[in-house]
């Protein structure tokens, strides 16, 4: 019964809930969510109750990121454990889509593959000051420094990250070249800091709809006036969905990254011109969608393949969390 109400009020979030409760099982959950997928406008046409869906996004809006609340949210997804993250990523410790280069790629090439695009689309050279913005555990930062030698801040909200990425950064010799600081991006004085360029690595998803504006404004002051280059990588939404998806809450923005918001490419070129007020201009923009959902492939099957290691290394620090294996083939 419960589930029934799950799913007539909130559609695919009251099925992700009612499974994560048990109220539910499948034969093969990959399967089923293709399914929902190819058929998605035909569901969606018997949408939920547009007056629940307008309260849901209401009480979502306590996730926002505020200052305060982005520490929170941050904290929520990456501080569950380095090691879960360090056994099914690969060793560059990336944790964003890759670029793949034929079937017997491996994740790391794939990855270097993209730490690589984007340091040459920001045109890096030796003498630049660059900003790392949510640099993670230091794999762009570090690349940058082995490829150019510049020099790089990367900043994170994670302790967590902080943490490992100053331990690989010491351990390649290359403390003396990157700089990790624990801060909001909100909280860089553009009086202090002048940066050449930044690159931000599917960090935008974790600024929330109404912050925006300010994320580009933000980035627009710390960036040199005359020759500063920013690259960003983000997850983007569909523009045919994205004016009911920016309303609404989705499983991801509620139990996997609370207070996630991915723009459309639309919105983060209007939020830039906004925020920039007409300052910065877009000279480039590619789609790979493909390579995200090879990496998110990757990604599961190197979760799976080491499941009881994962759920050894992550229940003792966060016994809220309950790890089931379940039918995910």
């Amino acid at each position: 019964e419960q589930f029934w109400v799950r799913l007539m009020l909130v559609q695919d979030l009251g099925f992700a809930e009612a499974y994560m409760a048990g109220e539910v099982s499948v034969n093969n959950l990959v399967d089923f969510v293709r399914f929902y997928i190819y058929n998605r406008k035909a569901i969606d046409a018997a949408s939920s109750s547009p007056v629940f869906s307008s309260l849901m996004y209401l009480a979502n809006t306590r996730f926002g990121n505020s200052i305060m609340n982005a520490i929170n949210n941050v904290s929520a997804h990456y501080d569950l454990g380095n090691e879960m993250f360090e056994i099914f990523l690969d060793s560059t410790m990336t944790y964003s889509c890759a670029i793949w280069n034929g079937p017997d790629d491996t994740l790391e090439a794939a990855q270097l593959r993209k730490l690589d695009m984007l340091i040459d689309k920001a045109c890096v050279k030796s003498t630049d000051y660059v900003l790392d913005l949510g640099c993670g555990w230091g794999s762009l930062s570090m690349r940058a420094v082995e490829r150019t030698g510049c020099r790089v801040l990367g900043i994170t909200l994670s302790t967590e990250q902080k943490d490992i990425a100053e331990q690989r950064i010491a351990q390649a010799g290359m403390s003396d070249r990157i700089e990790i600081m624990l801060i909001d991006y909100r909280k860089l004085d553009p009086e202090m800091y002048c940066f050449d360029k930044i690159i931000s690595i599917e960090m935008i998803e974790q600024v929330g709809y109404e912050y925006l504006p300010v994320y580009f404004e933000q980035c627009h002051k710390l960036l040199h006036p005359q020759h500063g280059i920013m690259a960003i990588q983000m997850i983007a939404m569909n523009e045919e969905r994205y004016e009911d998806y920016k309303r609404s809450v989705d499983f991801i923005n509620k139990h996997i990254f609370p207070g996630g918001h991915c723009p459309s490419i639309s919105s983060a070129i209007t939020a830039a011109t906004t925020g920039s007020h007409g300052k910065l201009m877009v000279e480039n923009v590619t789609n790979f969608p493909d390579h995200y959902a090879r990496t998110l492939r990757v990604w599961r099957e190197r979760f799976l393949n080491r499941f009881d290691e994962i759920q050894a290394s992550t229940t003792p620090k966060n016994p809220q969390l309950l790890l089931q294996e379940r039918n995910l083939a």
